[in-house]
């Protein structure tokens, strides 16, 4: 597997290729389901899948201090996105000036200019860009403009329950380990 420190890690003949973006943090069951659908499409399509990660999480640098403690670290990120089955995983540095394209010029600079995304596989829930403007009706426009397809995988609940990181974060500090 890959694994690109930024966009300027990414080779110059990189081709088409399926795309997923997230946090991603623990790679739980909700994100699994996301990361096996961009597989699927992967294989539909003969192409490789690419993970977009963040680094640090894009709360601490819009509303510093507001993020809590990530469930695993980025290099475990990595490998538990790898057992999946990811070619690679694209950890970005997510900055002050990042967090200020706005989703066009987010989509042309990393899903299209540098990725060369033919499918955008994200959770229902997927925000983007400056204020996180962008939703998956966006991203699926954008798609028509840049010549990828987007798709949004419903989240996954258990028992009535969201299942994410905060979620996850929350039982672990009250001690529901299981």
């Amino acid at each position: 597997m890959h694994r690109w420190q930024g966009l300027q890690d990414v080779p110059d003949g990189w081709g088409r290729s399926v795309v997923t973006i997230g946090v991603f943090d623990g790679v739980h069951r909700g994100h699994q389901r996301v990361v096996e659908r961009a597989a699927e499409a992967a294989v539909q399509l003969a192409l490789p899948v690419v993970v977009i990660t963040f680094d640090p999480h894009p709360d601490e640098v819009v509303r510093p201090g507001s993020h809590p403690p990530f469930l695993c670290t980025a290099r475990r990120r990595a490998e538990l996105l790898a057992g999946l089955g990811v070619d690679a995983v694209c950890l970005l540095p997510f900055t002050r000036e990042f967090s200020r394209l706005g989703p066009d010029e987010f989509v042309r600079t990393v899903l299209v200019d540098r990725l060369h995304a033919a499918r955008v596989v994200v959770g229902e829930d997927f925000r983007f860009g400056h204020r996180a403007t962008g939703d998956v009706a966006l991203l699926a426009q954008l798609g028509e403009k840049y010549d990828f397809t987007a798709e949004g995988v419903p989240l996954l609940a258990d028992d009535g329950v969201r299942i994410s990181s905060s979620e996850i974060r929350e039982r672990l500090a009250a001690g529901d380990v299981a």
